[in-house]
């Protein structure tokens, strides 16, 4: 019964007994001193998949800022949210108890997702699915019954090292990442970048693409397509357009979007990063815009500040 509920709303599933998750996270991460109460009352995690399609329209140049693959279309949160809620209904009919979850809970994904056999985790931090890639977007549902699933057969990144080499950040290494030098990360953080955090901004404007685009194991997936999930022009967004708009325009026009929930005013922070680095003649203009705009904001005043010394 629970495998026809999950194969009728998901592109995948895999599980992991409670029992044997929380064992495995008191033995590798017992310095995080993890709470594990809310999990107790159940039997299986079962980790579920969404994957999304490869294709994406080529950068339109300098004036323009890019959002990383995962963010194009409707934000998966919101179609995974309301697939959980199908799911817990058709399983509470046969008096099963289920709790699903995307992302805010205590469970880490991805670890769940490897202990539970649906892929590996490599020196790129994304969980590298046999079929989909890194292209797939992970939810949790915990279920009062006992879930049992095949594991796929365990693979490895063997003797490559293409994401660490092209990392912009160099936040990669063989079992180790560190995630404050990762230019997906800085390009998410309400925070002052400093000058050489800046100068790694190029293209994107939320998120980075370059350690799974030069991954081969995405070379010859076959993610399935969803229109839900397909790029449209907010994929790029025109940067000057982005600081003209009140972050009240800007939720609302970008409110079903992933890229959203950080909030507008990291995004125009990005937007001045991209101008200086594309050597846009209007920075100075947008810059004071923007300081005068949200005075009370010191981590963006910080980084506003920086920028306009680089351009002096």
């Amino acid at each position: 019964m629970i495998e026809s509920v999950l194969n009728n709303h998901v592109d995948d599933y895999k599980s992991v007994s409670v029992e044997d998750y929380i064992a495995m996270r008191k033995k590798h991460f017992a310095h995080k001193k993890e709470d594990f109460t809310a999990l107790k009352p159940y039997q299986s995690i079962v980790v579920l998949a969404l994957s999304f399609p490869l294709e994406q329209a080529k950068y339109k140049g300098k004036g323009y800022g890019y959002i990383s693959r995962y963010a194009h279309g409707m934000d998966y949160h919101l179609v995974f949210r309301e697939k959980l809620r199908n799911i817990e209904e058709a399983l509470a009919k046969e008096n099963i108890q289920a709790k699903g979850n995307v992302d805010i809970n205590s469970i880490d994904e991805r670890f769940a997702a490897f202990l539970a056999g649906m892929g590996f985790i490599g020196h790129n931090q994304f969980l590298i699915h046999p079929t989909y890639g890194t292209h797939l977007y992970l939810a949790t549902l915990l279920v009062d019954k006992t879930v049992t699933t095949t594991d796929y057969l365990l693979d490895d990144c063997g003797e490559c090292t293409r994401c660490i080499d092209a990392c912009p950040g160099n936040a990669l290494a063989p079992h180790s990442f560190d995630i404050e030098k990762c230019l997906s990360h800085i390009t998410q953080e309400k925070k002052p970048l400093s000058t050489a955090e800046i100068k790694k901004f190029k293209s994107n404007i939320f998120g980075c693409d370059i350690c799974q685009n030069v991954c081969p194991k995405n070379k010859g997936i076959t993610p399935i397509k969803r229109s839900v999930f397909e790029s449209d022009e907010n994929a790029q967004i025109h940067l000057r357009t982005l600081l003209e708009s009140s972050n009240k325009e800007l939720m609302k026009r970008y409110e079903n979007y992933a890229f959203a929930w950080r909030g507008m005013s990291v995004l125009k922070r990005n937007a001045l990063a991209l101008m200086l680095n594309q050597k846009d003649d209007s920075l100075e203009y947008y810059a004071l815009k923007l300081s005068e705009s949200l005075p009370n904001t010191p981590w963006l005043q910080t980084t506003i500040n920086t920028i306009m010394k680089e351009v002096k």
